[in-house]
């Protein structure tokens, strides 16, 4: 009897053995990223899971791009359009390198970044411009070093289908040396 009653023990103690996780922490782990996630959703702060990209999901519209200047520009006065010819990418298709204009296929939050490189003693006033309105400012000034100088801003904005935008002058007289002056940005 004592025979049966262990052989019974240890049955059911190997029988159990192959109900538990080996790793029983990452259980709990995924037990309380749903719970978070679940939570997330339910009060709006999630919209999508980490599942709904751009290859499930097809009201999402990759846009990206990536332009530089061909050639020096001098002199340039207030008000002026940098048009940057070197096309480096443009999915979305939304710049257009004759007019240096980037028209919005898709509406959402984007994310842009200009450089601007300037001459030794000369300066670059530049601005992004949406629809016709300047948004964000760079200032880039050399007086002293007598050297080139290197200038970058990034800005984030909401913009709707269909909206224009580019990089405009502010203040005159503005000088950029050619392919190191660059424009990207690309739409969350």
């Amino acid at each position: 009897m004592l025979l049966t009653f262990a052989t019974l023990m240890i049955a059911i103690q190997c029988g159990l053995c192959d109900k538990v996780s080996p790793k029983p922490g990452l259980k709990l782990f995924r037990e309380d990223y749903k719970s978070v996630e679940e939570t997330c959703l339910a009060v709006g702060f999630v919209k999508n899971n980490c599942r709904n990209d751009s290859k499930t999901n097809p009201n999402h519209q990759v846009v990206a791009f990536e332009v530089r200047l061909r050639d020096h520009q001098r002199n340039l006065a207030e008000n002026a359009r940098v048009v940057f010819e070197t096309v480096d990418l443009n999915k979305g298709f939304g710049y257009d390198s004759s007019t240096g204009i980037f028209t919005t296929p898709s509406g959402g939050i984007y994310v842009l970044d200009w450089t601007t490189v300037t001459f030794p003693i000369q300066a670059a006033y530049t601005s992004l411009v949406v629809n016709d309105q300047f948004k964000s400012w760079n200032y880039c000034r050399d007086v002293n070093s007598k050297t080139y100088l290197l200038c970058n801003k990034m800005t984030v904005v909401k913009l709707k289908k269909g909206d224009k935008f580019w990089i405009g002058v502010f203040r005159r007289p503005t000088n950029l040396h050619n392919q190191y002056t660059s424009f990207s940005g690309y739409k969350l």
